[in-house]
């Protein structure tokens, strides 16, 4: 009987301590279980909210926001791209660019840190390089697309119309890095014409049939801080509806500022409100800008330029914010 009795009870413990270890185990995996789900849910969390800016990945936010400084919407991106070490090598053929004469414009991008090393671009805007070229003076003004080539190169053909002193900015990305903006000077053979100077604030502009005004929410452009203006379009001197313009580079307009002075360059890409345009961007620079909108309507492209004044504001901390329920327009 005894014997039985410590059978008995023997067999209970093994069955108690066998309860207790699946317990423990249980508890053991269901607590790695939840400290992976609670990991691998904290690593999602962090990718779900890097938000920066496509032309600026300096510019971070959160979703919804727009960059200060070119109004584009900030992008998810799984990882913040290197800030990398890039040059937009430049050749030309012939050499020597004469004024009247089309010149190949050859492109190269080079990483400085490995200068055999392919550097592959992103497509930005449908384009893989916008190039900006501007007269000296800021009175002639292009905006073309060097197409790619198989020994790694970009090339365009361009005529400079005059002889003289050109600014080429080089505008890319390459992948997996930050935008690029390079500036580059050439030197154009021929005839010159004399330097044209501009004085008079020309907000207003035409092209054929369309009148755009450009009106900054305050009245005033200012520096150092996050601006919004609008571009107010009539056709044939009626109010015109943007959304009937077609797509350029894959938005409705594209906008390019130049300081006369400094040749800070300022790219912008404007959203559709209501219908009119409207820009949000952060000049850097009080001063005079040469300004140039580019649209497509009526099936051609149309550039108008403007002269503005930049006031001098405060500086201050540059916020990607924009609430669009206190944002009032004066049409």
């Amino acid at each position: 009987m005894k014997k039985q009795f410590k059978t008995t009870t023997a067999i209970c413990a093994i069955a108690a301590s066998l309860f207790l270890a699946s317990c423990n185990n249980s508890s053991t995996k269901e607590n790695t279980s939840a400290n992976t789900e609670e990991h691998q849910h904290g690593e999602g969390e962090h990718h779900e909210h890097i938000f920066a800016c496509p032309m600026h990945p300096d510019v971070t936010g959160k979703e919804g926001d727009k960059c200060p400084k070119c109004g584009m919407a900030l992008e998810h991106m799984d990882e913040a791209p290197a800030k990398g070490n890039f040059q937009m090598q430049f050749t030309s053929s012939p050499q020597t660019i004469e004024a009247g004469k089309p010149a190949k414009l050859l492109f190269t991008p080079k990483n400085k840190d490995n200068a055999t090393a392919a550097v592959p671009l992103e497509v930005q805007h449908e384009k893989k390089i916008h190039l900006i070229l501007v007269s000296e003076d800021l009175s002639w003004f292009n905006h073309i697309h060097p197409e790619y080539q198989a020994d790694g190169s970009y090339s365009v053909t361009e005529t400079f119309p005059n002889g003289g002193n050109y600014i080429l900015y080089a505008d890319y990305k390459p992948s997996g890095s930050t935008h690029q903006l390079e500036k580059i000077n050439v030197a154009v053979k021929g005839k010159t014409v004399p330097a044209k100077t501009y004085s008079t604030i020309q907000n207003t502009a035409t092209s054929d049939a369309y009148t755009v005004t450009l009106k900054p929410d305050d009245g005033v452009f200012i520096s150092n801080k996050a601006i919004h203006f609008d571009g107010v379009f009539t056709n044939n001197g009626k109010p015109f509806d943007v959304n009937q313009l077609q797509n350029y580079l894959g938005a409705k307009g594209h906008m390019v500022a130049i300081n006369t002075e400094t040749k800070e360059y300022v790219h912008l890409h404007p959203e559709v409100e209501g219908v009119i345009l409207h820009f949000h961007t952060t000049f850097e620079e009080a001063g005079t800008y040469r300004v140039w909108l580019q649209f497509m309507a009526d099936g051609k492209l149309h550039t108008t330029d403007f002269f503005i004044k930049v006031e001098q504001g405060e500086a201050s901390a540059t916020t990607t914010e924009h609430n669009h329920s206190e944002h009032s327009h004066k049409h």
